[in-house]
């Protein structure tokens, strides 16, 4: 345990896990109880893509939108003035049926690639699995569990060493696949299988999605 005194201060004084980018609506919250209420009463099933219009009037710095898996998605982020968008499934967790990062990127990547940033999640636990979704078609990659299981084993170094673990990975990844850079990273670098879809290809790294 790499800070057991602030187990001893939950244990001690129950203090609540704190959601930092929402505890400045809550006033004084007392519990996890309290976030999970905000949240659920400030989530709107009925927002829709007319509401990015609304929201660019007021705000116009970078806007990036997560959970897109469907190519006419991608584009409707493109015109409606999005900066970025997030290919994600949410690891999975929220719609366990839902298509996988890595077999929704390519059509994705061909419909917007250069008109918007594309950033890819879910599933990615090693420098090889980073790899495989550049050359899926993502600019940016983006890790969620890696670097906590990393954090809560080892604290700042040990997401340090992840990250150079991850790095050292890449490079192995990129030299057997003959790219000297990043931008060489391409398609040409992933297996087809006979008979099935490129997606279809990455079945290990497809079971690790929904995870």
């Amino acid at each position: 345990m790499t800070h057991p005194q602030w187990a001893w201060d939950v244990g001690l004084n129950g203090r609540p896990h704190d959601l930092g980018n929402i505890s400045a609506y809550l006033g004084k919250p007392t519990g996890l109880e309290d976030y999970i209420g905000w949240l659920a009463n400030n989530f709107d099933p009925s927002i829709s893509w007319k509401d990015l219009e609304w929201i660019r009037e007021f705000w116009d710095g970078p806007m990036v939108i997560k959970g897109i898996l469907d190519p006419e998605d991608a584009r409707d982020a493109v015109r409606f003035g999005a900066d970025g968008i997030v290919v994600s499934n949410h690891g999975g967790r929220q719609l366990d049926g839902v298509l996988s990062s890595a077999r929704a990127l390519p059509a994705i990547a061909d419909a917007v690639k250069g008109d918007i940033a594309i950033l890819a999640d879910s599933g990615i636990r090693n420098g090889l699995d980073v790899v495989r979704m550049i050359a899926l078609g993502a600019d940016t990659v983006l890790l969620g569990r890696a670097y906590l299981y990393a954090l809560a084993t080892a604290g700042k170094a040990g997401v340090a060493n992840l990250l150079d673990l991850i790095e050292k990975e890449m490079k192995v990844a990129m030299t057997l696949t003959g790219a000297k850079s990043i931008s060489e990273i391409s398609s040409d670098s992933l297996v087809q299988e006979l008979g099935r879809s490129l997606p279809a290809a990455l079945a290990p790294m497809s079971k690790g999605d929904a995870a």
